[in-house]
């Protein structure tokens, strides 16, 4: 996690540097709050939103009157709370009375296609949309029981969110691709945004699972 902070703060001050000249590009810093959830197989489960949130960089690129290409680079939170998400696939119980609570630490890059609508000198509608790509940095999964107790008589068991599967059955693959859509509110240099992205990949890392991600960010943002 310390490693993408630093990465980010390196990029920053290059971002301020090549924004100063006239350029076709337009850099920008951003923050919110996530709402994500995930997408399972399991209709014995009951999958609810998890708050989290999201900081990074950003990038314009004006190639045609009020027709962009937004990208960047973030540092964002995603994950669900699963009550019953072992529900009818564990041995020797049921799976329920217990919650998973999943936590997904992620660099992500987007890549959207957008269009600008001039609405005054001073305020512009932005709408883009496109693909995704995030790769998993971190992240511990917690598995809580409501009745009963594991072996060492403890309640909860935590391990990494990210593996092979070896560790723990509930793991998930490391990569992640989507869609995402972006609707944005720019008032001279504030920018105010509301996204949603739409994993397309299953990221399960037990082959007989199935984990999508969803994602619903609030953010706001400078552009330089």
């Amino acid at each position: 996690m310390k490693k993408a902070f630093l990465l980010i703060f390196i990029l920053l001050f290059g971002i301020y540097n090549a924004s100063a000249q006239d350029s076709p590009f337009r850099f920008g810093v951003e923050a919110g709050v996530n709402m994500s959830n995930a997408t399972i197989d399991n209709k014995d489960a009951d999958p609810n939103f998890k708050t989290g949130y999201q900081v990074g960089l950003t990038v314009d690129y004006t190639f045609m009157q009020n027709w962009l290409i937004q990208s960047g680079l973030s540092f964002t939170t995603k994950g669900s709370k699963i009550d019953d998400f072992s529900a009818g696939r564990t041995i020797g119980g049921n799976g329920r009375g217990e919650t998973h609570t999943f936590n997904q630490l992620y660099i992500q890059l987007p890549i959207y296609a957008a269009y600008r609508i001039d609405v005054s000198d001073n305020l512009g509608v932005v709408i883009g949309a496109g693909p995704y790509a995030a790769y998993g940095v971190g992240g511990k999964t917690k598995r809580k029981l409501h009745n009963g107790v594991f072996g060492d008589g403890s309640t909860e068991v935590k391990f990494d969110t990210f593996g092979n599967g070896d560790d723990a059955f509930e793991q998930l693959k490391k990569f992640d691709f989507g869609l995402g859509l972006n609707i944005s509110a720019e008032f001279s240099k504030i920018v105010v945004g509301l996204g949603y992205e739409h994993g397309l990949l299953n990221i399960a890392a037990y082959d007989n699972l199935k984990y999508h991600n969803r994602n619903v960010a609030l953010t706001l943002g400078y552009k330089f």
